[in-house]
């Protein structure tokens, strides 16, 4: 390495502390995530140590070595999905940093004009916007898989939150369905009430379809699934609440729903039930 170089890295390293303070007052935020936390909170603690953490980092890079930089990027990106923090801001604050970091060359530049040509400028320029934005695309592609992780996690509690199985007695259980059900929704109110059924020992078991608008082809399909998939099980699937238009998707599939009892109401099904126990009695 060429002494300017050097002269150059020790410059960078020694002024860690003056680039953070300087990024610290010109924080961007658009009011959601870390960045809109006290400056006097331990949040920003933290935000100074991630800062100073990636100056260094990019400083070493200059020698090659990128370990520090992917660590770096990677930790950043983590801690501001779990943190609700907006990519745009994330964004802005690192294009304020570039902005600080290159000022800080540009004022080492100016007191070495000496030993400084026009060559190393722009190779220096080159290096450093390369590892900028080789961090810039870390940081964007991994707070994206991330942020796709956790909404997967979360739709997942949503739609098991959802499609409850509700247990009226011993034998009764009713799910009660609200909103639109399409088909992966559909795919997994099988999986999930095949299961809590199974577990709560039913023998009947109430689909309630009257807080469902509408309901296409296939999972049409996956309903008349469900019932046959309960036979197995033996318990008897009764369906509620089923509109015109939902029986006329079916009719056209083809679907023979005629070996399920369905009736307009709730209370009809259950009135149901409880006279075939009654008469099971006898």
């Amino acid at each position: 390495m060429k002494m300017i170089e050097e002269k150059l890295l020790h410059f960078m390293m020694e002024n860690i502390t003056n680039m953070t303070e300087e990024w610290f007052d010109k924080v961007y935020t658009s009011g959601m995530g870390v960045y809109a936390q006290p400056k006097n909170s331990e949040a920003f603690v933290q935000l100074r140590a991630m800062n100073a953490k990636f100056n260094k980092a990019v400083t070493q890079s200059m020698l090659g070595s990128d370990t520090e930089l992917v660590e770096w990027a990677e930790s950043i990106a983590s801690s501001r999905t779990r943190s609700a923090t907006p990519l745009y801001d994330v964004i802005v604050n690192f294009s304020t940093f570039r902005s600080i970091y290159y000022a800080k060359i540009e004022q080492f530049i100016e007191s070495h004009e000496n030993e400084v040509t026009g060559k190393m400028v722009i190779g220096w320029v080159r290096i450093i916007s390369r590892k900028f934005d080789e961090a810039t695309q870390l940081v964007t592609q991994k707070y994206i898989n991330d942020y796709e992780h956790i909404f997967s996690s979360q739709q997942e509690t949503i739609i098991a939150l959802g499609t409850p199985v509700i247990k009226v007695d011993e034998q009764l259980g009713i799910i009660p369905l609200v909103g639109e059900i399409d088909t992966y929704r559909a795919s997994k109110l099988i999986e999930s009430s095949l299961k809590k059924a199974s577990e709560m020992e039913l023998e009947y078991i109430i689909l309630d379809l009257s807080g469902v608008p509408i309901i296409d082809t296939m999972v049409a399909n996956q309903i008349f699934q469900l019932g046959e998939s309960f036979n197995l099980l033996g318990i008897s699937m009764i369906i509620t609440g089923m509109r015109p238009e939902i029986a006329q998707t079916s009719i056209s599939l083809g679907l023979d729903f005629s070996e399920m009892k369905t009736f307009a109401h709730l209370y009809q099904a259950i009135n149901y039930i409880r006279n075939m126990k009654l008469v099971r009695n006898i």
